[in-house]
């Protein structure tokens, strides 16, 4: 499939809507501009390899479960760059399926958090995501992109969060209280053409930097359970010595 090549200037980005001359734009484009001036990369919209864009669905709290169930509703709080968390998790009833609206993710998508954190984005080839046993449903401040075949949704979900992009994506985002991005914003981000053809250094970077979170998340998961540990002991032996002085 032909690929559409755009312009390589930081002025042709601000074509892009929401046009905006604030602070807050002037700030992060700024903090940008060096990554997306780079005259040696050729830039293409990233809607040249999304075959479908939606917004997660807004979900009447009716259909959600008290109980664990099969269906993760996942908002904002359980997308992290690194894996989605279970904190927070909200459940939905097998009755949200009926609804003709119900549209559940699928594997090679990109998930990207639209509203309040913005710009953080996870692929649903990642091993957090677990198909053969759950069904996962977007909720309405997420944007799913469906990537098209012979596109790899694990390179467009890192891009999305390298520290350049995600403070272009700020940039771009509007509203007074609480900042979002909207679908055009995605749909037109400037992406290199060599990391959408499949640049061996750029995914042995990317592939790398996924193992080496992985292990800093099982180290921290593992300091958790210490702190955890500690806090208990503590607390045993405070009772205790609370015990021993009123003897």
């Amino acid at each position: 499939m032909a690929i559409v090549q755009e312009k390589n200037s930081v002025e042709e980005l601000t074509l892009f809507p929401p046009i905006r001359c604030d602070t807050h734009f002037k700030y992060n484009i700024k903090v940008a501009h060096d990554f997306f001036e780079n005259e040696e990369i050729t830039w293409i919209p990233l809607g040249e390899v999304i075959e479908e864009m939606k917004n997660g669905m807004n979900v009447e709290t009716k259909y959600y479960s008290m109980e664990k169930t099969e269906i993760y509703y996942l908002s904002v709080s359980q997308i992290k760059e690194h894996g989605l968390i279970e904190k927070n998790q909200n459940y939905l009833s097998e009755e949200v399926t009926t609804l003709k609206r119900f549209h559940c993710l699928e594997p090679n998508m990109v998930l990207v958090t639209r509203s309040g954190t913005i710009g953080v984005a996870i692929s649903t080839n990642h091993p957090s995501f677990d198909f053969k046993e759950k069904t996962y449903v977007a909720s309405g401040f997420v944007i799913a992109l469906k990537i098209k075949k012979g596109y790899s949704a694990n390179t467009v979900a890192n891009y999305i969060n390298l520290f350049d992009v995600q403070k272009y994506l700020i940039a771009m985002a509007s509203g007074a209280c609480q900042k979002n991005i909207a679908q055009p914003t995605i749909k037109h981000l400037p992406v290199p053409e060599t990391l959408l053809t499949g640049e061996s250094k750029i995914s042995e970077l990317f592939n790398a930097y996924e193992d080496e979170s992985r292990k800093i998340l099982k180290e921290m998961e593992n300091l958790k359970t210490k702190l955890t540990t500690l806090k208990m002991n503590i607390s045993l032996s405070v009772k205790d010595a609370m015990g021993k002085h009123g003897n």
